[in-house]
């Protein structure tokens, strides 16, 4: 009976913050300036991505935004592959296409210093970031700057994975899942974080914050830069969920490499804010007490709780994916679940107890 009641109790919490999260999304505020056209820099830093970069570059360089309007600056992260090649030939083609070669630095380590060096380099009074392993819709630029009025600071937006087969689509809607709710945290006034293949920011924002040289290293560099810029209540921050901006990201391919993506999220999640904490927690909390309940207590209502919280997970997908206009990726919603209840009850022991993130080829 003890377990059922507290099973009753984390699950009236997380349905709270469900339906919380779904009232936010909305009325998550969004601004579009249409007269905005600052010149826009993006940063896309690469490390051994032959087989991605070129496609990642192709998308960027072929928008809708007016090409004297912005550049694109790929900075080599030390790659040993044919990474270099495949940018400077399409370098020759393109005049507003930077390429760099980012230098060892003993004060930033690892991408912080690649994308340090192309942030150095730009021009833009804005700064747009990707990842080589994405590719950006036309008009990514265009509808990223016209949110920039004079006040907004910095920008996240929304990524989803590729997917063709249930192994992708349950990545694909895991981040979703996790982006839908770190854009319903900026609705309710609560900013948590933010994907760095997807963000912007302005440059002076970022220069006065002193920039990832300043900024405490993190293994999730991006959650790092956004809190920074938010604490400085100097600059508002938006977060849209709209399909214009939506950005397309590779899977991760292995399950060896999927558990090394959260390990590393998971360390970079150690400093998040209590509010954060919390909201981790009720998850974590939600699916213990069901599997123990499963294990020691009532059959019934331990997989009553379980069909409360699918229905609850499925209807915030659902709002996400409507807006992006993605809907059709709730056909992997079931392989979605059970990887979900896996990960959530794991993240925790491997956070804490995995050891050092191996990321790229690097340690940390």
């Amino acid at each position: 009976m003890i377990l059922e009641l507290e099973l009753s109790l984390v699950l009236i919490l997380y349905l709270f913050q469900v339906i919380r999260s779904l009232l936010s999304l909305r009325r998550l505020r969004d601004e579009i300036h249409e007269n905005a056209s600052p010149f826009v820099s993006v940063v896309v830093a690469a490390r051994n991505e032959e087989d991605n970069i070129a496609a990642c570059l192709q998308s960027v360089l072929h928008q809708s935004y007016p090409k004297d309007k912005f550049e694109v600056i790929v900075v080599n992260d030390n790659s040993t592959d044919n990474t270099e090649n495949i940018c400077l030939e399409l370098a020759k083609s393109h005049g507003n296409l930077v390429y760099v070669r980012a230098r060892e630095d003993s004060t930033l380590r690892g991408k912080t210093n690649a994308l340090d060096h192309g942030v150095s380099k730009a021009r833009g009074d804005v700064i747009l970031v990707t990842d080589a392993d994405c590719t950006v819709p036309q008009t990514w630029i265009e509808w990223t700057a016209k949110r920039y009025g004079e006040d907004v600071g910095i920008v996240g937006g929304m990524t989803i994975q590729k997917a063709s087969n249930g192994f992708e689509g349950m990545q694909s809607l895991d981040w979703a899942y996790l982006l839908g709710l770190a854009a319903s945290a900026v609705a309710f006034g609560n900013p948590l974080s933010l994907i760095g293949n997807n963000l912007s920011f302005r440059k002076t924002a970022y220069e006065g914050v002193g920039g990832y040289r300043k900024i405490p290293f993190s293994v999730t560099e991006d959650f790092m830069l956004f809190q920074s810029i938010v604490k400085t209540r100097k600059w508002n921050h938006l977060y849209p969920v709209d399909p214009r901006v939506l950005v397309v990201s590779q899977p991760c391919s292995t399950l060896k490499e999927l558990i090394r993506q959260k390990h590393r999220w998971g360390k970079g999640g150690l400093d998040m804010k209590p509010s954060g904490m919390l909201i981790m927690a009720a998850g974590f909390g939600t699916h213990v007490l069901v599997l123990l309940t499963f294990l020691f207590g009532s059959f019934f209502i331990a997989a009553t709780g379980l069909m409360v919280k699918f229905i609850a997970d499925y209807f915030f997908l659902y709002a996400v994916l409507k807006r992006l206009e993605r809907t059709d990726l709730l056909k992997y919603f079931y392989w979605f679940e059970i990887y979900f209840i896996s990960y959530v009850l794991l993240l925790p022991f491997v956070a804490f107890f995995g050891g050092k993130v191996i990321w790229k080829g690097r340690t940390y």
